[in-house]
């Protein structure tokens, strides 16, 4: 009789086991049809849009020589601090919105909407002017020991894309609120007719058409220019049409008076990204200056190797967004174990993409580097570091998905501290070491780059497993 009982118990065990896996198995698929793919598909077409605006530009100019590669590099390292600013502000205002849709709560998420928007506006024309003044000197800093033809035609790049800040940040914290009212069509939409727009725009204005003869290398900033400004009026018009219900927003209604709580809940979140973003991009700003000083072959190779690095990234970041609206939508609807199931399946998604997507970049590694020049030089640069990349990446995605996911509990100041500790502890004085210091060259700088991903993705990982991003969810409500 027993031995009857343990047997039944046994059995009964294994029954219920196979039942919470097969549960748990159809829970994951339904996530991804019902709520990963509809999001993380337009995020990954509307990214890789954003990407090839630069990666464009950059395969326009790649004809007029390396010179001109090197220009668009230089200038777009120092575009990217800029950048990196406004889309930590968009990723404040994506969370926000997310929020307080899911408490159904719709005029404080239009009011988020509306007010980043009119305060980002404000500070990138002053940024802009700002740097049209300084401009020489930005170039001498991050130059360093380049060539002058380089630092010339990367001045002139920089004097006019500048004046795109602007529609930028815009266009940046437009599509940041759509993404947040789970609308993730019309961003994508919209970033494609900028890139067709771009691709027309600039070949006409760098190469000429018919009898004119074009304005070369300037032309290639002025039609990115020309393009984001198209795209930011693109961006108001749906704000303010009947496409965008959840959080339509009427011109006149951005000409009103700043509400610093609005403002206050957004920068909670994109202040502390925005530091993280800044610090971040100003030390890859800085690595570029150990760059600058190992030949124009070496800085193109580097640039164009990013490139196809950040596209190769891609299918991962639109994934890491996507964990951003849904943890940050859960949480609003105070589903909390539900937040931290989906982070994980989440994660584990991207790794596996990201991994296969590393592997394939292996053997296309040349052909790739082709794409964008003929030098022989510059292509066997951009091989090395492409391998280079592929060997690392398994550890991209915990370095990058999850502090993502992590933000939209806002979790924001110890994603912020971590990366601060990766950039300036591994990245710079890694990459310092390894490339000038011990002359392993480029090679070297990106192997700083490499520990700084090994260093977060431990300690974003055992946030995760911690439980400890979900403070502010977990503690009980004191009563008023």
């Amino acid at each position: 009789m027993v031995n009857l009982l343990v047997n039944y118990s046994a059995l009964l065990t294994e029954k219920l086991k196979h039942a919470t896996w097969y549960q748990k198995r159809h829970s994951n698929r339904v996530l991804l049809s019902r709520e990963v793919i509809p999001l993380a598909i337009p995020i990954l077409i509307e990214n890789l849009c954003v990407l090839l605006m630069g990666v464009l530009s950059t395969f326009l100019v790649s004809w007029l020589g390396k010179e001109s590669v090197a220009a668009v590099g230089m200038a777009d390292s120092f575009n990217m601090v800029i950048l990196s600013f406004f889309a930590a502000v968009d990723l404040g205002t994506t969370v926000v919105v997310a929020f307080n849709l899911g408490k159904r709560n719709r005029k404080q998420a239009r009011t988020a909407a509306r007010q980043s928007i009119t305060l980002l506006t404000l500070v990138s024309v002053a940024i802009a002017l700002l740097i049209e003044f300084t401009g020489p000197w930005i170039i001498d800093l991050i130059a360093n020991q380049a060539d002058p033809m380089v630092k010339t035609l990367a001045l002139s790049y920089l004097r006019v894309t500048v004046w795109s800040y602007p529609a930028a940040a815009i266009a940046l914290i437009g599509c940041g609120a759509l993404r947040g009212a789970g609308n993730t069509k019309l961003p994508m939409v919209i970033n494609i007719g900028m890139n067709i727009i771009n691709i027309v725009i600039s070949s006409v204005l760098i190469y000429g058409s018919f009898s004119w003869h074009g304005l070369g290398f300037v032309g290639a900033g002025l039609g990115l220019t020309i393009s984001r400004y198209i795209g930011a009026a693109m961006v108001l018009m749906v704000l303010r049409s009947e496409l965008n219900h959840a959080l339509r927003l009427p011109l006149k209604s951005y000409f009103t008076t700043l509400n610093p709580a609005v403002l206050l809940d957004v920068l909670s979140i994109g202040l502390p990204a925005s530091i993280e973003s800044v610090l971040f991009n100003g030390g890859k700003l800085i690595t570029q200056c150990f760059v600058a000083g190992m030949g124009t072959a070496v800085i193109a190779g580097n640039f164009i190797a990013f490139s196809i690095v950040s596209l190769i990234n891609l299918p991962g970041n639109a994934l890491g967004s996507t964990s951003t609206i849904i943890v940050g939508t859960r949480l609003g609807k105070g589903q909390i174990f539900q937040s931290v199931r989906q982070l994980k399946f989440i994660f584990g998604l991207s790794n596996v993409g990201v991994c296969l997507l590393g592997l394939l970049s292996i053997p296309l590694a040349g052909l790739l580097a082709a794409f964008y020049t003929n030098d022989p030089e510059v292509i066997r640069v951009v091989k090395h570091l492409v391998w280079l990349n592929a060997l690392f990446i398994p550890f991209w995605s915990a370095s990058w998905v999850l502090p993502a996911g992590l933000k939209g509990a806002r979790d924001a100041r110890y994603t912020m501290y971590v990366s601060m500790l990766g950039m300036w502890g591994c990245r710079i004085v890694a990459g310092y070491t390894l490339g000038v210091i011990l002359g392993w060259g480029v090679n070297g700088v990106w192997m700083g780059m490499f520990l700084d991903w090994i260093v977060r993705a431990a300690f974003f990982y055992r946030r995760m497993e911690s439980g400890r991003w979900l403070w502010r969810y977990t503690q009980p409500k004191i009563a008023k």
